[in-house]
């Protein structure tokens, strides 16, 4: 049985249950320490396994428990104001506790970061558009209060929202970078795999039966007005190239020997060129 067809046949909660089974145990992974880019490619359990220190505040964006967004101060003067956005296969099964190591790694960077969490497939108000609307909702957070226009980085799931966020003329927000970025639902939805079933379950429909609404959530590259990067790992086995089509070789950062979570890992060669593409776009 196919990977989507067997998520498919389970009952909700099992179905969670396989689907981090599977994010979990994509690839065998070699983690990485004292500060070393890491030997081999990391899993999901490795970023888990990282520490991050505790953030300076927590605020909220929204009414709902769930629209809040964690603040991570930066290391000496600010550098620049970051919207940090999770993955997790836009499902509730995953926080945004995983990517805060990340958070931590580039506020000793020097840049001031904001991890907001948003209602995703398994919540009240998650799904398609809500999911989408509470990351637009918490980035015009950020740019108000700050009274700056931040750079707005998503992994995976995270970085399809990110994109879209940089696409909707309605958020304010100075450039994105998409980290394993989801980015054509009409492609990917149909695809095999843990992630590609959950994207069916975000639209709440498939893209046989509402194919407008899968092109209206997809991302295409004419759409923007800030600069764009998109990071892509080549060991990447959950995202592929196909979700890179579309975009310009300017526009397209590829990381030799890197897999799906190397990209939000502080001490892989992905966080420096993620670190030097901040900087550029700081300037």
């Amino acid at each position: 049985m196919k990977i989507k067809q067997l998520l498919h046949a389970q009952p909700g909660p099992l179905r969670t249950a396989v689907l981090a089974l599977l994010i979990g145990c994509v690839s065998p992974g070699i983690r990485a320490s004292g500060g070393e880019p890491t030997a081999g490619v990391a899993t999901f359990s490795d970023i888990l396994a990282l520490e991050a220190r505790s953030p300076s505040a927590e605020e909220a964006y929204g009414p709902d428990l769930l629209q809040t967004t964690l603040l991570f101060g930066s290391a000496g003067s600010t550098k620049r104001q970051v919207v940090l956005i999770h993955g997790g296969c836009w499902s509730n099964q995953y926080t945004r506790a995983h990517i805060t190591p990340l958070a931590s790694a580039l506020a000793d960077a020097g840049f001031t970061v904001w991890v907001p969490e948003y209602r995703r497939v398994g919540d009240v108000g998650g799904g398609w558009p809500g999911t989408y609307q509470d990351v637009a909702a918490a980035i015009n957070y950020v740019s108000g209060k700050m009274r700056t226009l931040p750079i707005v980085i998503g992994h995976s799931a995270g970085g399809h929202l990110a994109l879209l966020a940089a696409a909707d003329p309605a958020v304010a927000l100075a450039g994105v970078i998409g980290l394993a970025a989801i980015t054509d639902l009409s492609v990917y939805s149909q695809q095999d795999g843990s992630c590609p079933a959950m994207a069916q379950e975000l639209m709440g429909a498939s893209y046989t039966d509402s194919p407008e609404h899968y092109r209206a959530a997809s991302v295409l590259s004419s759409a923007f007005t800030v600069p764009a990067y998109l990071i892509a790992g080549s060991l990447d086995e959950i995202v592929g190239d196909d979700q890179l089509a579309g975009f310009g070789s300017n526009q397209i950062v590829r990381i030799p020997d890197a897999g799906h979570f190397d990209l939000i890992h502080p001490e892989s060669t992905a966080f420096n060129k993620l670190v030097d593409i901040l900087l550029s776009l700081s300037q």
